[in-house]
């Protein structure tokens, strides 16, 4: 009887897998046939067993060595540009990297330090943590400079999310403090609401909303679990029962789709502006994250949030999701009154493929990875094809193969993908990393290391300053000193290095099976059920 070695069962088996692969994803398949394409791959038998809570998938303390080198390179940049950070911007809200100065824009709340305390912690960065942390001890979080507007989406993300994310790593009183601080002050914008719904700006200094027309969903919706978990904290419960509130108000609105939600809605008469864009992108991204999160969040045991979440997937399939004409999966939106589609994908966008992925891991939903894995290799891709390896903030996905216009009025032929970029910039985004990170814990397959290694070495090459790093202005042109932007967000150090640097660590780093991460990435812990009591 002929033998087989292991390692010749091994790549006849990968071989075959490589040409299910190609096949699968090289298959050019029209809008027309997404419906069919979802419908099968729910047939897929996958390699593991999915259960809630989520299992030992998540867990591996074993790293090779390889990992470890990439997993200092991610660690030396943050060390780079923590440096700029603190020589050039310490205790302001950002550094600016090429005028080498800094900026307030939120309020001089130390954002970038706020943001990053636990990034610091995680990567044992012990001196700088320490020194970020005594200069916390002096912020007052009730007050900005007078007249200034504060964005509360933004703060409760990253000031909130940033102290309740380092207090899970640290369980300092003083974060803790800290955090009940920030949370006092942006529940001043509930508190002239009618319906639930929060104020987009807040005047910290007069302790009132300043309420627009209308809040777009991810603002509404993009609070629920920093609020909540800072209830269980604080023993509280005002600041759950405010998410809450905000939460019924979108689920209740009147609007055209089951799952699926206009951008914006208004304030007053609790109806969705219907005009308003269908997307997972801008102003709607976080708030369909959210209901899938908040299921974590309360351990399984709130169905509400399952159903909300299940519903809207189902949606987003049959009505975003579209295949361009070179076979890549990707997600567009309709806009003007469900009028137009556009063939074209915002970065914030590839942030979905990760919500799927967990979704399938914790619902037990394997058609869902599959779709998963296609939108994360299209947002790969749209790194891949550009000349510096980083990817846009807007690429699309035009029907024939003339020049296409961009934002900045450059024409660009479209590649052998079919990928054209609409907005050209790279600020430093984390999205595509997030999601190879959750498909690297879910799948663990190492294909995913590999296009975050990619892209973390396109992130050296080409925003690496002499200080820090700097947002790019063309991803098509390949001289840095022409596209460097005097800009380096704080969600740079918050995401985009900490999911790279997690995405090169032991899986028992932030296991997904006890930690939710928020959608600026840090770490709060899933509740058990007496927690839930507690708020």
């Amino acid at each position: 009887m002929p033998r087989i070695s292991l390692r010749g069962l091994f790549f006849t088996l990968l071989s075959i897998s490589g040409l299910i692969y190609l096949v699968h994803f090289y298959g050019m398949v029209q809008r027309s046939q997404v419906d069919r394409l979802v419908n099968k791959v729910s047939q897929i038998k996958l390699p593991w067993n999915i259960t809630y809570p989520l299992g030992d998938s998540f867990r591996n303390s074993e790293m090779s060595l390889q990992n470890h080198q990439r997993q200092q390179a991610v660690r030396d940049a943050m060390a780079h540009a923590w440096k700029g950070y603190t020589e050039y911007a310490f205790g302001k809200d950002e550094l600016q990297p090429i005028s080498l100065s800094s900026n307030n824009r939120w309020g001089d709340w130390a954002i970038t330090l706020v943001d990053s305390l636990d990034t610091l912690k995680l990567m044992e960065m012990d001196a700088e943590y320490t020194e970020a942390k005594e200069h916390l001890r002096g912020i007052d979080f009730s007050k900005t400079p007078q007249g200034f507007r504060t964005p509360v989406f933004e703060m409760t993300i990253r000031a909130l999310g940033g102290l309740l994310g380092a207090y899970e790593l640290d369980d300092d009183p003083m974060i803790l403090e800290k955090a009940r601080q920030v949370g006092d002050t942006l529940s001043y914008a509930y508190s002239e609401s009618t319906n639930g719904l929060p104020s987009t700006w807040l005047d910290v200094n007069q302790k009132k909303g300043d309420f627009s027309p209308s809040v777009c969903i991810a603002e509404a919706g993009t609070v629920q679990l920093e609020f909540k978990k800072l209830s269980q904290y604080t023993g509280d419960p005002k600041y759950a029962k405010l998410a809450e509130r905000a939460s019924d108000a979108l689920e209740n609105g009147m609007r055209r789709h089951q799952g699926l939600y206009p951008s914006f809605i208004y304030t007053t008469t609790n109806k969705y502006d219907n005009t308003s864009a269908l997307s997972v992108g801008a102003m709607a991204d976080s708030f369909y994250e959210y209901q899938l999160k908040q299921y974590v969040l309360h351990g399984g045991r709130q169905n509400k949030y399952k159903e909300q979440y299940v519903a809207a997937t189902e949606a987003v399939k049959q009505k975003l999701m579209a295949k361009s004409k070179s076979g890549l999966l990707f997600l567009g939106r309709w806009g003007f009154n469900e009028t137009i589609f556009y063939n074209e994908m915002e970065h914030l966008a590839c942030f979905y493929p990760g919500l799927l992925a967990l979704g399938a891991q914790v619902l037990d939903r394997p058609q869902d990875l599959v779709v998963a894995e296609e939108l994360a290799r299209t947002c790969y891709l749209s790194y891949k094809v550009t000349p510096t390896g980083l990817g846009p903030e807007i690429f699309s996905f035009p029907e024939s193969a003339q020049l296409v216009e961009d934002t900045t009025g450059i024409h660009y032929a479209p590649n052998k993908y079919g990928i054209v970029p609409k907005d050209p910039r790279y600020i430093l985004r984390p999205e595509t990393v997030e999601a190879l990170f959750v498909l690297y814990r879910v799948t663990e397959n190492p294909r995913y290391q590999e296009w975050g290694w990619d892209i973390f070495n396109a992130i050296e090459k080409y925003t690496k300053t002499d200080v820090a790093y700097a947002a790019y202005i063309n991803v098509y042109d390949t001289t840095p000193a022409n596209n460097w932007s005097d800009s380096m967000e704080s969600f740079f150090l918050a995401e985009t290095l900490k999911y790279l640097y997690l995405l090169f660590s032991p899986t028992d780093l932030l296991p997904l099976d006890e930690y939710v991460l928020n959608t600026e990435a840090h770490p709060l812990k899933i509740m058990k059920p007496s927690e839930e009591d507690a708020k």
